[in-house]
């Protein structure tokens, strides 16, 4: 599961750098146009704002994975293991849910709608920009899946280890006392 979340992370990483290394150039372009030139370029704003939607939705996705993005853990570290770990599941499963139904479906929905219109200086389809709600729900599920998987398992491995140090110090103790 890790190795999957390092090809996504660096997946998202090369393109939001990409793209925002051609925003970079694109806005000096436009100031370079304007000013010097006299003659403001048609298309860069417009790029520029649908880049930066792009951008926003795949950073969006990024720092959900990473848990970067904003989380109130006053709560859980309040709760025993057990407990915390529940919630964890279940805000991880509310998360869930919201990608599934609100970006990935809500999401192909409005891409439907749009299939028809154009950007007005790109000509690019509307729904281009639109798909980027999709892609980042994808990955909100994916990054989900990933931290429920996580969860469960290192706490059967947190748990395993606990036995395994009780029965170490169990023998420790029945060696010490010549029991063993």
């Amino acid at each position: 599961m890790q190795q999957i979340k390092k090809w996504m992370n660096t997946g998202i990483i090369f393109i939001t750098c990409t793209l925002l290394t051609v925003m970079v150039f694109m806005a000096v372009w436009q100031v370079f146009s304007r000013y010097i030139l006299n003659s403001p370029s048609t298309i860069s704003e417009e790029f520029l704002r649908y880049s930066l939607i792009w951008i926003s939705m795949l950073g969006a996705a990024y720092a959900f994975g990473s848990k970067k993005h904003l989380a109130i853990e006053l709560f859980v570290s309040k709760l025993t293991s057990d407990k915390a770990r529940k919630v964890n599941i279940l805000a991880e499963g509310i998360v869930l849910l919201f990608a599934i139904v609100v970006m990935i479906i809500g999401g192909a929905q409005t891409v439907s709608l749009a299939t028809n219109q154009y950007s007005a200086a790109l000509g690019i389809p509307m729904s281009t920009v639109y798909f980027s709600l999709i892609v980042s729900g994808i990955l909100i599920v994916m990054y989900s899946i990933i931290s429920i998987y996580e969860i469960i398992t290192k706490e059967k491995v947190q748990m395993y280890a606990e036995e395994a140090e009780a029965a170490e110090t169990l023998h420790f103790q029945n060696k010490k006392e010549g029991l063993h």
